[in-house]
């Protein structure tokens, strides 16, 4: 239609306008932004139902925690923004008897007078003390 205007009845054959390279370029760029809105939209989604997820993970996993668990994690959140307030590093802060890790902000696992950080630090302690014996 562009190359021959007059060749053809293009009114009585109901063809619409014609496609001049300005034009496809501009809506090769409408849909090159509308699939970079929906990917970003898609990705915000995504992200949004990660942030759900983890929050109901969260949310489970304080929930099946004991009444005296809950109360020390608080303890120990308090615990931790009061250091951060004053700056200060607390020395006697509790380790994992086998590592050294810190326990602040964790629920130990305990054995006898023992406390450890995970429960692969906790059953080489019992390897080793039922070596020695």
């Amino acid at each position: 239609m562009v190359d021959h205007p007059e060749k053809y009845d293009y009114n009585r054959a109901k063809v619409p306008g014609p496609l001049t390279q300005e034009m496809e370029a501009k809506r090769l760029e409408k849909k090159r932004a509308q699939k970079a809105q929906r990917k970003q939209r898609e990705q915000a989604q995504r992200e949004e139902q990660q942030r759900r997820e983890q929050e109901q993970a969260e949310k489970q996993r304080f929930a099946a925690l004991s009444d005296r668990e809950k109360r020390a994690l608080a303890a120990e959140r308090r615990l931790a923004v009061q250091l951060q307030d004053t700056g200060t590093t607390l020395a006697n802060i509790s380790r994992c008897w086998h590592c050294g890790e810190s326990l602040l902000g964790r629920i130990p696992f305990h054995y006898l007078d023992f406390s450890f950080c995970s429960t692969a630090c906790l059953q080489t302690h019992r390897r080793a003390q039922a070596a020695r014996t």
